[in-house]
């Protein structure tokens, strides 16, 4: 029989589910408890949260919001990383963590904008530009074509000083 708190448990991550950009689920078991604190910290700092789920609970509630592939990584305990903005920022922290924590943190898959990320691709994703690397790169190659036209006319302007100062010279050469 479910009781209240694992009623309002599964209704809280099917929220959650439905909201995020992307998810990063990860196994942590290994880690210390100070460990875990950091890494909390770590997710807050950049504005995705991190859970601690109980993976029935979590498989529910993925089922719930329409996200069967994803409840089927939900296998013993496991830590979800969620992010709401920037879907590419998860997977980069989670992918840092796992540098830094191996083997104790390993990420087992998630979701990237409705999309099912399986293990083997957390990888490939957390190579990804972020979004504000991508409007950056953007902005560099929407500026550099004004910048050579504007260096070129900068450069016909000198030239026609330079033709126009050749002619004054001939007209007073020959008064």
């Amino acid at each position: 029989m479910p009781t209240q708190v694992k009623i309002e448990e599964v209704a809280y991550l099917k929220e959650r589910f439905e909201k995020a950009a992307s998810l990063v689920l990860a196994d942590y078991r290994g880690l210390t408890a100070d460990e875990m604190v950091k890494l909390r910290e770590r997710f807050t700092k950049q504005g995705l949260e991190y859970r601690v789920v109980k993976d029935t609970l979590a498989q529910i509630a993925a089922r719930e919001a329409g996200l069967d592939g994803l409840a089927d990584l939900f296998v013993g305990p496991i830590g979800v990383a969620i992010g709401y903005d920037d879907p590419v920022q998860t997977f980069k922290l989670s992918e840092e963590c796992r540098k830094e924590y191996s083997p104790r943190y390993a990420p087992k898959g998630g979701l990237f904008e409705g999309s099912l990320v399986i293990e083997e691709e957390v990888k490939r994703y957390a190579t990804l530009l972020s979004r504000e690397e991508m409007l950056s790169k953007l902005a560099m190659v929407l500026q550099s074509p004004l910048r050579a036209l504007a260096i070129v006319l900068q450069a016909k302007v000198r030239e026609l000083a330079v033709v126009l100062s050749e002619v004054a010279k001939q007209r007073e050469k020959q008064e």
